[in-house]
């Protein structure tokens, strides 16, 4: 046991300047590899790709809707202005899927972090570490990350109308204020192929009339490409300045006027609720909206999920309760087949949202080593999705409900197979 952790320090200190291997006393990157059958990865890989064109159609339909039906649908009233900026080929360029493989073999989608997803530096940097570190082969393509950015930015200029060399910015928060985040940010900047300053989210400057209307580094050079990987745009409508002025949607003002792109563009908030979860279920069998192959699809890897609880109770069936606008299991609760909680996420920051009702299926259970001894925990496989095609697999090892303080585990396969790295 010791010397399994002492191997475990050894191989994560070259990194401790650059990645988040712990987190106060959680021992967050675990020190081996989730081997699964090269048949299972390419199962999630299809499933993603194939879910990934469904969520896609139906998000673009949202934008049709009446302001009272999108205000139903727990849209923010603020966005409405926004949702229609839709300038890239692909509504996000990095989004990633969330699915349980059940003990008796299925792969079920729990939910789609269409957005700003995390687990990125893990998945397209460590996990090819890992990977080397027990010799199996690494599952995760880092090029379709890097190409469906380098797409972006072009669609970005083309947006923009503007020729030359543009400036672009990777923006986050700074390593004493969240660590995590800014190694995230640190690691994308590393792996983009052009030239791309990072500048702390508190230290952009906004200009909202006159002349120098747009946005700035602290050096004042314009910024004509903002990449944004974690702060969502839920986050963003909400910034203010010290005087209490919304300066989040004056950025959202300049990108509508075409003075600044953001990657991800302002649409893919529509990819960040859960809504989806639903309009999708309750739409599975129109043949108007989804090919059969897309209803195949949806009755395979997506689950029951209602805007009530009574479905699932007058079935006598197990059931998780969650806002359509939440991270990292928070304010998320699951209940019993008699409408009883079973579970229930100590932070609650969201309950202000609209909720919906998902079936219940329990994750399946994995014997980790941690610096105390065994722990029986649950496992989650995130599947991220990349210019429209999939390419980056990550485990989430923790309880119940997948909140902030599970593990990470690489994930990897026996063969002989070249790595992607």
């Amino acid at each position: 046991m010791k010397k399994d952790y002492t191997k475990r320090e050894a191989f994560y200190a070259p990194y401790k300047e650059t990645f988040f291997a712990d987190f106060a006393d959680l021992e967050y990157a675990l020190y081996d590899v989730m081997v699964l059958s090269k048949e299972k990865i390419d199962e999630i890989r299809f499933a993603s790709q194939m879910l990934w064109g469904i969520f896609c159609k139906v998000a673009q339909q949202l934008p049709h809707l009446s302001k009272e039906q999108l205000l139903a649908l727990g849209i923010r009233e603020e966005m409405l202005p926004y949702i229609s900026l839709n300038y890239l080929q692909e509504m996000a360029v990095l989004a990633r899927f969330d699915f349980i493989c059940t003990e008796d073999g299925r792969i079920k989608c729990i939910e789609l972090n269409g957005d700003t997803p995390f687990l990125v530096q893990e998945t397209f940097e460590m996990n090819e570490k890992l990977c080397a570190e027990f010799g199996v082969v690494n599952p995760n393509n880092t090029q379709q990350f890097i190409k469906g950015m380098s797409r972006a930015l072009f669609d970005a200029m083309h947006y923009l109308h503007k020729t030359g060399t543009p400036k672009v910015v990777i923006t986050g928060k700074e390593a004493d204020d969240d660590f995590e985040e800014y190694c995230q940010v640190k690691a994308i900047q590393r792996l983009l192929p052009f030239e791309v300053e990072y500048v702390s989210i508190k230290e952009l400057i906004i200009f909202t009339e006159g002349p120098q209307r747009g946005l700035y580094t602290p050096a004042m050079e314009k910024i004509d490409v903002l990449y944004r990987p974690a702060h969502p745009i839920e986050f963003l409508m909400d910034d203010v300045a010290e005087d209490g002025d919304r300066i989040g949607l004056h950025l959202l003002d300049l990108v509508r006027d075409r003075e600044l792109a953001i990657i991800n563009a302002p649409s893919a908030y529509l990819l960040q609720t859960k809504i989806l979860l639903w309009l999708i279920w309750d739409r599975r069998n129109d043949d108007q909206l989804f090919t059969k192959h897309e209803q195949g699809a949806i009755r395979r890897y997506m689950l029951p999920t209602f805007l009530t609880d009574q479905p699932f109770k007058q079935a006598g069936r197990a059931f998780v309760k969650k806002p359509v606008f939440s991270r990292e299991g928070n304010t998320v609760e699951i209940f019993s087949a008699d409408g009883e909680v079973t579970v229930a996420s100590p932070n609650r920051h969201y309950t202000d949202n609209l909720y919906l009702y998902q079936e219940f299926v329990s994750m399946p259970a994995i014997d980790i080593r941690l610096r105390g001894g065994m722990h029986k925990k649950k496992w989650l496989i995130g599947s991220f999705i990349a210019d429209g095609q999939a390419c980056g697999l990550a485990c989430r090892v923790g309880n119940d409900i997948t909140e902030w303080d599970s593990h990470w585990l690489a994930v990897g396969y026996k063969g002989e197979s070249h790595s992607f790295g």
